[in-house]
């Protein structure tokens, strides 16, 4: 045998011996990936088995959890600083109250809702609250025959208070209200304010529209008098631009509850009354305000909600228009003497 053919066949030899060497410690990328697979459901599995399992918490029964029980949907902005630029403010904070309801009726009362709000804010309060209207009118235009009272709702009263015109107001009172001490004395309040002086604009209705049947809004008529989102439009656009310097703040419908014609009382959040339900009527009143930029007080989720309102509203059913008791007055006074001192930097 020749030296090339040994060297040739010793080549052949030993690449023999090394390749079952080779085959040994190759790694087989299948049991990896079943590695892998198993690794990945057997945590699945652990942590699904600990969150059934869950965990021991342990609760303080004498704990206040009351923050956490309602949502408060205040929207309490400032005014822009062009609004007021160049108004001369004095020291004297005044505020007009526009309204119905209990705001009206209780002027005379020792628990006045005015008063606590003057007394609960330290501000100045003229309060031109009229009893009955609401705050969307009942009839498209004035029918005087049909219905006086809506001279007195926001729009026509926002009429009289941008043009200083309140010969209309007065002729159907002197018509119609000769007698009536609480819409005469709020007319005269009216008529009185000096708007150049006047810092604050508090609007509160009570949930009389909803009950009363008023439509929401009207889509192809954002100012339609009739509903209560077109009223807030077209009063609240005219009083910015005549005085923009005041300072404007919804005070929203509170919570009760109301009474069908078999005298049971019913959830009014529950039954839409043609319009829609009593909530529908506050998160309009919420999303028109948001639109106007003006501030808005939550008083349906934040003061006299489906919770308490048993406490705050007189449900005697003796008055003919919504009742609230002290405490009731008390807890709005607080609520609203908060929205007004809020941002008293622009009164």
């Amino acid at each position: 045998m020749s030296n090339t053919e040994f060297e040739q066949e010793n080549i052949t030899s030993e690449e023999e011996t090394d390749e079952p060497a080779k085959k040994g410690f190759r790694i087989n990328i299948h049991m990896i990936l079943i590695a892998a697979i198993v690794l990945v459901l057997g945590i699945s599995a652990y942590e699904l088995i600990r969150w059934n399992r869950g965990e021991r918490i342990s609760l303080d029964p004498n704990e206040d959890t009351s923050m956490f029980d309602i949502e408060v949907l205040d929207e309490l902005i400032p005014m822009a600083p062009d609004d007021y630029a160049g108004h001369d403010f004095d020291d004297e904070t005044t505020v007009l109250l526009l309204g119905n309801g209990d705001l009206a009726m209780s002027r005379n009362d020792e628990q006045a809702l005015d008063r606590m709000i003057a007394d609960a804010a330290g501000v100045t309060v003229y309060n031109a609250a009229f009893p009955y209207p609401t705050l969307a009118t009942r009839n498209l235009a004035m029918i005087e025959q049909n219905y006086p009272d809506d001279i007195y709702s926001l729009t026509y009263l926002a009429d009289a208070i941008c043009t200083g015109d309140f010969s209309e107001i007065d002729r159907v009172t002197d018509k119609y209200h000769a007698d009536g001490n609480f819409t005469q004395e709020s007319v005269k309040v009216l008529k009185n304010v000096d708007y150049e002086k006047l810092d604050v604009i508090v609007i509160m209705y009570d949930p009389s529209d909803y009950f009363e049947g008023r439509a929401i809004e009207n889509p192809k008529d954002d100012e339609e008098r009739c509903t209560i989102v077109g009223s807030l439009n077209y009063s609240i656009r005219r009083i910015k631009q005549a005085y923009p310097y005041v300072r404007i703040i919804v005070s929203s419908i509170f919570y009760t509850d109301g009474v069908d014609a078999e005298g049971k009382a019913y959830d009014p959040d529950k039954v839409d009354s043609g319009n829609g339900t009593l909530s529908n009527y506050f998160y309009n009143e919420l999303n028109t305000c948001t639109e106007l930029s003006v501030s808005f007080l939550d008083n349906f989720y934040g003061t006299i909600n489906q919770d308490n309102y048993s406490k705050y509203v007189d449900l005697s059913r003796e008055a003919d228009y919504i009742r609230l008791t002290d405490e009731g007055r008390k807890a709005l006074a607080q609520r609203i003497a908060y929205a007004i001192n809020k941002y008293p930097q622009d009164k």
